[in-house]
């Protein structure tokens, strides 16, 4: 019978959804959902109050009205816009903004983020920046109010034409894009080829990871992702089995062949 129980212990932990975490509270295994995981999170790390900040989804009151969604154009990259945004991002730490007006360098900016951050939010986050610093460029009155924002992520653009996707950044960078068309802008996205000899992502690049080795720059942006969360709270986890695991007087033979707790266990 322990075997048993430790067999499907076993098992429900390597099924742990990204929804649910399977969290041992004694030696019955309940599940806790993510904002519950999250309050969690706050208790293991020692904080008295839910002060931590989590990269949740916005809620639904933070939402854009459905008339105020901006459809994104993607184009294929051509250099005839005003102004040229090149962004890039270095394993999650860095952000490198470079801004050309009329074929002139105007603006280039590093950022560095919470080194848990992810490769997509520090390239959401290198837009965000971006669409910022437009607001303080000067533009000659007779030239046309045309913004071409070139990236490498994919990702990003895909979840900005998603209108189920509602992660921190992107709902930022839905908010400058409405105010920049309120302004009369006209903006594009194109995705480029990374490392392939574009001046201005190669400028990026090359800022993104300046900051990520720069340990004086302070961070502008440290939301833990989910996905850090979940790998955390599973590690604290594993570790509170082994410990019950270790202080259990009961499944000696299990434990001549399994030392640590559920390796080796299968159950069909």
């Amino acid at each position: 019978m322990q075997k048993l129980i430790n067999i499907l212990i076993a098992k429900a932990y390597r099924n742990t959804s990204s929804e649910a975490l399977y969290i041992l509270a004694g030696t019955t295994p309940i599940i806790i959902k993510a904002e519950e995981a999250a309050k969690r999170y706050d208790v293991w790390k020692g904080h008295r109050a839910n002060i931590q900040k989590i990269d949740r989804e916005v809620g639904l009151n933070q939402w854009p009205h459905p008339a105020d969604f901006i459809n994104i154009p993607e184009t294929n990259g051509c250099d005839d816009k005003t102004i040229r945004v090149y962004t890039d991002g270095e394993r999650g730490v860095g952000a490198g903004v470079v801004i050309f007006v009329n074929s002139e360098l105007k603006a280039r900016h590093k950022f560095r983020l919470n080194n848990r951050c992810s490769n997509n939010r520090v390239k959401q986050l290198a837009i965000v920046k971006a669409l910022d610093l437009i607001n303080y460029l000067e533009i000659a009155d007779n030239k046309p109010r045309t913004i071409g924002v070139y990236t490498d992520s994919s990702i990003t653009i895909d979840c900005l034409k998603n209108a189920s996707s509602h992660n921190y950044l992107i709902e930022e960078i839905r908010n400058s894009l409405i105010n920049l068309r309120s302004a009369k802008r006209t903006i594009e996205f194109s995705w480029i080829k990374a490392h392939a000899g574009n001046i201005g992502n190669e400028l990026a690049d090359r800022l993104a990871k300046d900051a990520a080795s720069d340990k004086d720059i302070p961070f502008v942006f440290d939301r833990i992702p989910k996905t850090t969360l979940y790998s955390e709270l599973e590690e604290e986890a594993t570790l509170k089995w082994q410990e019950e695991w270790e202080r259990c007087n009961k499944a000696a033979i299990n434990k001549q062949f399994f030392q640590t707790y559920g390796t080796g266990l299968t159950a069909e």
